[in-house]
């Protein structure tokens, strides 16, 4: 079976769907399937032994989705089934590809894309996408249960859990760790976007009463975008940083606090549980499907500030509540694993594959 990967990042692009592709692509190679993968890229870091097409993001968009298209096309036509890993700027040419060479694709939805970038010309675009596809597979019920809202059928819809890379081996210290990155302190971590949804404000907004508590705190926000951040008193926006440099920050901080209102399912909670670090997280989308409130972590309303303040002080101040989440999510992390993300995968794909 020849398998293509239509994806909309790709190594050295940082981010999950990116990672996800080169790792999948490259155990479907190593099974013995013949494996290509086209994307929006400009630089190549590494050569790889499967096929990857790049295409140029210095073209104005249109334009730039229109060459993607047409080597899409190509690269397509002698393939058995083709992976789009999202609905806009993948899942689009796909679509259209599919259609006019005949053949079956999976559709990969990790989100709402009309609602995370508030366009609505998106919502007919990524529906379209997604009544057309032979199979979708999205990480989290919460989502699945979101897509149903858009009169897709349930049964074209499998959950596959998404599961965190291997975790380097280091005997680093916490100590260590904070002199690597150059903070100090008890370091409270988010990690994300900078968009309004991820409730970074609402932890800069409360550190004033958590600083009287402990004058030692230090929120650290770690990521890139739109949305404008002041940082105030024990407050540090370090920006993006490479994900390789993610382990030490998680290994620096006493807590990681996701306060964001809307998740498929996220990755970075994955990678913190892996890393043994306490979690404070917001009850919205798929985060309860990783933490369950008091037993690996706690679960708060979203821009519900006094709730936050409090479950961080309850969390600094409780040594065995933070050893207790800390373990307990190891346990949980066994059904996030690498090898049953393939096993499931390459079942759906195989299974969506024509055999006459």
């Amino acid at each position: 079976m020849k398998f293509i990967f239509a994806t909309g990042i790709f190594p050295p692009d940082i981010g999950g769907p990116a990672t996800y592709v080169e790792r999948l692509a490259a155990e479907l190679y190593q099974q013995g399937f013949d494996v290509g993968v086209i994307t929006y890229s400009d630089a190549e870091v590494k050569e790889y032994d499967f096929l990857v097409i790049r295409v140029s993001r210095k073209w104005p968009a249109g334009i730039r989705h229109f060459v993607y298209f047409l080597k899409l096309l190509k690269l397509a036509k002698n393939c058995d089934l083709i992976y789009a890993q999202n609905v806009t700027s993948a899942g689009l040419p796909v679509l259209l590809a599919a259609k006019l060479l005949r053949k079956r694709f999976v559709l990969k939805i990790v989100g709402d894309a009309a609602w995370e970038r508030n366009k609505g010309y998106l919502k007919a675009v990524q529906e379209a996408v997604a009544r057309s596809a032979d199979k979708i597979i999205v990480p989290s019920l919460y989502l699945k249960k979101r897509i149903i809202g858009w009169r897709i059928p349930e049964e074209k819809i499998e959950v596959i859990y998404n599961a965190p890379e291997p975790a380097p081996q280091s005997d680093i210290s916490k100590n260590e760790a904070k002199a690597k990155i150059g903070i100090s302190g008890d370091i409270i971590l988010s990690i994300g976007r900078l968009v309004s949804w991820k409730g970074f404000s609402d932890l800069i907004d409360i550190m004033p009463d958590l600083l009287l508590q402990n004058p030692n705190f230090q929120l650290v926000i770690v990521g890139e975008g739109k949305e404008k951040l002041k940082a105030g008193e024990g407050v540090k926006l370090v920006g993006g940083v490479p994900h390789s440099q993610i382990p030490l920050y998680l290994k620096a901080a006493e807590m990681f606090v996701l306060n964001s209102g809307y998740e498929g399912l996220s990755h970075i909670i994955l990678e913190a549980m892996q890393h043994g670090v306490p979690i404070i997280a917001s009850n919205e989308g798929g985060n309860s499907e990783l933490i369950e409130d008091n037993a690996n972590g706690f679960l708060v309303e979203y821009k519900n500030q006094e709730q936050l303040k409090q479950a961080i002080l309850k969390l600094w101040q409780n040594k065995d509540l933070q050893e207790r989440f800390i373990q307990n999510s190891k346990e949980k992390l066994k059904g996030f694993t690498w090898e049953n993300l393939v096993e499931k995968t390459t079942k759906i794909l195989g299974e969506t594959f024509p055999t006459s």
